[in-house]
């Protein structure tokens, strides 16, 4: 039972983290700043929006290259799983706070 409430939360995760993202960037001035931030560094420096986008020929070797896109996988899916693993962890602490303050049975 607990393996298809996982299986249905991972199901709408994508979705509701990118209405969290949506809501963020209309709403918090902080987030939007960070993202000018982001932006305006891609800008002034060309290296890192190659590197970004996956340019081969700033690296020193393809070898390089491809550690850094071995590293740069892992990290993105980390923190996915870090972000999820959050949100999971946000559902029971409520579902136990209610059953505590005895809303659930």
């Amino acid at each position: 039972m607990e393996s298809m409430n996982v299986l249905q939360m991972e199901a709408v995760f994508d979705e509701i983290e990118n209405r969290t993202v949506s809501r963020l960037r209309a709403n918090e001035e902080a987030y939007a700043r960070l993202l000018r931030q982001r932006n305006d560094l891609k800008e002034r420096h060309p290296f890192v929006q190659s590197v970004l986008e996956g340019g081969a020929s700033v690296f020193p070797s393809a070898e390089d290259h491809q550690a850094w896109l071995d590293y740069k996988r892992a990290s993105d899916e980390s923190d996915q799983m870090e972000r999820m693993a959050l949100y999971f962890q946000g559902h029971a602490d409520c579902y136990t706070y209610l059953r505590k303050i005895g809303a659930l049975r």
